[in-house]
């Protein structure tokens, strides 16, 4: 986070690190995810997408550091956060602060830009059907403007790796594991 901080990128401020290097004293980040501002200003919902979108691109116009690990999937050597998505994008008062970075490394881009679309396009809304049909519309609004900003056909090359790499997580329900196979049959993904 420091490296990102120091290249530019909006990250909070590591203020302290323990000897061990497990905790961390982060600066204090006033305002809500990207998804709480939606469910506030749904109005919002395709400019969210391009700021998202934006994020990605900004993210990997940098130089990868030496230390960071190759990523799981793909080949690469750009700078990846593999966990890019609204809830991970703090809507701060000087604008978006991307968080939480244990998945740092390097690759394609274009890995990172297919893990966002995935986990859009598959995560779980734990509301009532009504809600959820409503919520599914705006979900599809969102996905759509942020991979509409990336060269589609290249980024769903990436579909199948990405979902064969991601069911693997013991966090993915039958259910999310089930959406995300269906979404690369739906798109077209090779893997």
């Amino acid at each position: 986070m420091a490296y990102v901080r120091s290249q530019g990128f909006p990250v909070p401020a590591v203020r302290e690190v323990s000897d061990d290097g497990l905790d961390m004293v982060l600066e204090r980040i006033d305002g809500a995810d990207m998804v709480a501002v939606l469910g506030k200003r749904p109005w919002e919902i395709r400019r969210q997408g391009r700021i998202l979108a934006d994020l990605h691109r900004r993210l990997h116009e940098l130089t990868v550091p030496d230390w960071l690990p190759d990523a799981p999937v793909g080949r690469g050597d750009r700078l990846l956060h593999l966990d890019l998505h609204p809830l991970n994008v703090m809507m701060g008062p000087t604008g978006p602060v991307v968080i939480d970075w244990a998945n740092a490394c390097r690759g394609d881009p274009d890995v990172d830009v297919a893990i966002a679309w995935v986990l859009m396009a598959t995560g779980e809304v734990s509301t009532g059907r009504f809600i959820g049909a409503v919520l599914g519309r705006a979900r599809s609004a969102l996905v759509n403007s942020f991979v509409s900003s990336f060269d589609v056909d290249v980024v769903r090359q990436s579909l199948g790796d990405v979902v064969a790499w991601k069911v693997l997580d013991a966090h993915m329900s039958a259910a999310e594991q089930s959406r995300m196979w269906q979404l690369v049959r739906d798109r077209g993904g090779s893997g």
